[in-house]
C-alpha cells in the first residue's frame, strides 16, 4: 500500500514541536495577511480574565499581610511565606506544567491548573491558622503558574510571531493592572473589610475560567490513550527539577532572615538544591529520551542573554513591588489605601509603554532598541530610588515611578517578544515557558533577597542607634505600632532604619539592573518573520540515510552521506506517531519516518520546515 505523509508545525497540539498529518493537511505556510476570527479573540479574552486574576492574587495580599498575621496569631516568618510560599510554587512547576500540556493538551491542562488554583482559594479564605493559609497559598501558585505559562502557550499556538505583538500586549495589559491594582484593592479589604475578600474576589474569575475555557480553548490533542501520554512526559526530569529548584528557593528566601546563611537549615537545601539543579540539567541534556528541558534553547549568546535578563526583570519587578509600599507605609507613614494611589504612577506609565511598545515591535519587526531603552531607563530610575527619604516631595517620588514604569513597560513586551525572534522555531513555545519560569523564579529569588538584605542592614543600623534590632525580624508587623508612636526620637532612629534598610535593596537591584542592562547589548539582531521564511532562503540541500527497525522499536538514525560523520539519534515525544526530532541536527528539525523497513537515500532541505517522505508500506 502507497501512502504519502509529511511533517507540518502544530499550532495546537504540541510544544513547538510537529504532529503527525496526511499529505494536505499541513502545508500550507502562515500567510503574512493572517487575521484573527473570533475564536481567536475569545481565547484571548479568556486568557486576559485570567491574567488578571492571578496578577490580582499575587499582590492583593501585601498590604493585609499585618492583618492576617494579627487575627491568625502568625509570627513575622509565618507572615513573611504567606507570600513567599505562593511565588515559589508559582515558579517551580511552571515547566513541568507546559510540558504536561503538550501531551494531555492545553485545554485539559488549563482546566486542571484553574481547579488547582480554585481549590487553594477556597482553603486559603476558609484558613483559621497560617498553616491552612500556607497550603492553600501553595496550590494556589501551582494553579496560577500553570494558567500562566499557558495563556503565553497558546498564545503562540494560534498567532504568527509577526501579529503576536498586539495580542501579548494585551494580555500584559491584565497582568499590569492586577499587578499595581492588587496592593489598592487589598488595603480597601484591610481597611473596610476582612482580610479573606483578598480571597472571595477570586471567585468570580474561576467561574468566569471554568465556562470559557471549555468553549474557547479547542485545540487539537494527540490521540493515544491515557497510559500512553503518561508514559511520554519526562517523570524522572520532572520530580528532580521540581524538588531541587524548591529546595535552592527555599533557601535562598530563608536564608539571612529565618535562618543564618551557615545554618544547617539553610545550607544543607542550599547545596541539595544546586547540586540537584546542575544534575538535572546533566540528567535532561543527556540521559532523558524525552527532556522536557530543551539544551538547543540555550544554542546561542543572545538567547542566553535574553534570558537571563527576563530573571533579573522578574526580580526587579517584584522587589519594587514589595518595597515600595514599604517606603509608603513605614517611612510615609500612609495607611494601605492611599499606598495604593500611591503606586499608580507606576501603572500610568508602564500599562502604556508595553502596548506601545508591542505596537511598534510588530510594525518594525525590530525589539532590540526598547530592550535597550529598558534598561537604561530602569537603571536610572532604580538608582534615583535610592535618595528616597522621609523628606522626598510627592513630585519627585511620583516622577520616579513614573520613570520606574516606563522602563520596566519596555522591557515587558520587548523581552518577551525577543525570546521568541531568537528561538528556533521549533523552539517558539518551549522559548516562552522558558522565558515565563526565569521571569517567575526571579519573582521569588528577589522576595527572598530583598528580605534578607532589608532585614540585615536594619538591624545594623538599629544597633547603631541603640534602638532594639528585633524591630528588624518583624518590619511589616511593626508598621502598625509605628503609625501609634508619638513623634519623637525613637520614632525618627526606626524610620531612619527603614531608609537604610530600603536603600540597601535598592542600591542591589540597581547594580542587577545594570548587569542585565550590559547584557541586553550581546543579544543580536533576529527577524520577527520567521514563520514567513520563504523556501528558498538559506537553503542547503544535504543527502541524508534514515532507518529503523519496527520489530524492536528503536530510534531512527540521521546521517549526512556527503559527510558521513556525525550521525544524529532521534529524541522525541511523539515517536509513537512516527515523528522525530534529530539532535544535533543544524538547523533541528523534526521529520516524520514512515518506510523504516527500507533504506533509501532522501533529499531534504534542512532550512525549511517540512520534511516530506514517500515510500512503499509493507502490510
Amino acid at each position: 500500500m502507497s501512502e504519502f505523509y509529511e511533517s507540518r508545525r502544530s499550532t495546537s497540539t504540541d510544544l513547538g514541536s510537529y504532529t503527525f498529518c496526511e499529505s494536505g493537511l499541513g502545508s500550507k505556510k502562515v500567510s503574512p495577511q493572517w487575521k484573527p476570527h473570533r475564536r481567536e479573540w475569545l481565547i484571548v479574552f479568556s486568557i486576559f480574565l485570567l491574567y488578571l486574576m492571578i496578577a490580582l492574587d499575587a499582590t492583593i495580599i501585601v498590604p493585609v499581610l499585618p492583618t492576617i498575621a494579627s487575627e491568625l496569631k502568625g509570627t513575622a516568618i509565618e507572615t513573611f511565606w504567606a507570600g513567599t510560599s505562593f511565588l515559589l510554587t508559582y515558579a517551580v512547576f511552571q515547566p513541568f506544567v507546559a510540558v504536561a500540556s503538550d501531551v494531555f493538551g492545553r485545554r485539559e491542562v488549563m482546566l486542571v491548573s484553574v481547579t488547582l488554583f480554585t481549590t487553594g482559594t477556597l482553603i486559603a479564605c476558609l484558613a483559621q491558622n497560617f498553616h491552612a493559609l500556607l497550603a492553600g497559598r501553595s496550590i494556589q501558585g501551582v494553579g496560577a503558574g500553570g494558567v500562566f505559562v499557558l495563556g503565553y502557550v497558546i498564545i503562540t499556538d494560534i498567532v504568527p510571531l509577526r501579529q503576536r505583538p498586539k495580542f501579548t500586549a494585551i494580555i500584559q495589559i491584565a497582568w499590569a493592572i492586577g499587578t499595581i491594582l492588587g496592593p489598592l484593592v487589598g488595603g480597601l479589604f484591610a481597611e473596610h473589610a476582612t482580610w479573606r475578600w483578598t480571597f472571595y474576589i477570586n471567585f468570580p474569575f474561576c467561574a468566569i475560567g471554568f465556562v470559557m475555557v471549555p468553549i474557547a480553548v479547542r485545540l487539537k490533542k494527540q490521540e493515544s490513550t491515557f497510559m500512553e501520554k503518561v508514559k511520554q512526559l519526562d517523570w524522572t526530569g520532572g520530580v528532580l527539577f521540581i524538588s531541587s529548584t524548591t529546595l535552592l528557593l527555599m533557601a535562598i528566601s530563608w536564608g539571612g532572615t529565618q535562618f543564618a546563611w551557615d545554618h544547617i537549615a539553610t545550607f544543607a537545601p542550599l547545596m541539595l538544591g544546586i547540586f540537584g539543579v546542575v544534575y538535572t540539567l546533566w540528567y535532561e541534556f543527556r540521559i532523558a529520551n524525552i527532556p522536557f528541558l530543551r539544551k538547543s534553547l540555550f544554542y546561542s549568546r543572545s538567547a542566553i542573554a535574553a534570558y537571563i535578563c527576563s530573571f533579573i526583570q522578574g526580580l526587579e519587578l517584584y522587589i519594587a513591588l514589595y518595597y515600595i509600599p514599604l517606603y509608603f507605609q513605614a517611612v510615609k507613614g500612609q495607611k494601605a489605601v492611599r499606598t495604593g494611589i500611591s503606586l499608580f504612577p507606576v501603572t500610568s506609565s508602564l500599562v502604556p509603554a508595553s502596548v506601545l511598545v508591542a505596537a511598534a515591535i510588530g510594525r518594525t519587526g525590530r525589539f532590540r532598541w526598547a530592550i535597550w531603552a529598558g534598561w537604561v531607563v530602569t537603571t536610572s530610575a532604580t538608582g534615583l530610588l535610592i535618595f528616597l527619604d522621609a523628606d522626598t516631595k510627592t513630585v519627585v517620588w511620583a516622577t520616579l515611578l513614573v520613570l520606574l514604569g516606563l522602563g520596566h513597560g519596555l522591557i515587558l513586551s520587548a523581552l518577551n517578544l525577543g525570546v521568541q525572534a531568537i528561538s528556533t522555531v521549533s523552539n517558539v513555545a518551549h522559548a516562552v515557558m522558558m522565558y515565563s519560569f526565569l521571569r517567575a523564579v526571579g519573582a521569588a529569588v528577589g522576595v527572598g533577597m530583598g528580605g534578607t538584605i532589608f532585614q540585615n542592614v536594619m538591624a545594623q543600623k538599629l544597633g547603631d542607634l541603640g534602638l532594639p534590632t528585633e524591630i528588624s525580624k518583624d518590619s511589616e508587623g511593626y508598621i502598625e505600632t509605628l503609625h501609634t508612636l508619638p513623634a519623637n526620637a525613637f520614632k525618627s532612629g526606626v524610620i531612619d532604619s527603614y531608609v537604610i534598610g530600603i536603600h540597601a535593596v535598592f542600591a542591589v537591584m540597581t547594580a542587577l539592573s545594570g548587569l542585565a542592562m550590559f547584557l541586553s547589548f550581546a543579544i543580536a539582531r533576529h527577524s520577527m518573520d520567521k514563520d514567513f521564511e520563504s523556501e528558498s532562503e538559506n537553503t542547503s540541500t544535504v543527502n541524508i540515510k534514515v532507518s529503523m527497525d519496527h520489530s524492536v522499536t528503536s530510534e531512527p538514525i540521521l546521517m549526512d552521506l556527503q559527510s558521513p560523520a556525525p550521525t544524529y539519534s532521534a529524541r522525541s515525544s511523539t515517536n509513537h506517531l512516527g515523528v522525530f526530532e534529530f539532535e544535533g541536527y543544524t538547523p533541528q528539525r523534526p521529520f516524520s519516518v514512515l518506510d523504516t523497513s527500507h533504506s533509501t537515500h532522501k533529499t531534504l532541505d534542512p532550512s525549511h520546515a517540512f520534511g516530506q517522505y514517500h515510500s512503499t508500506m509493507d502490510t
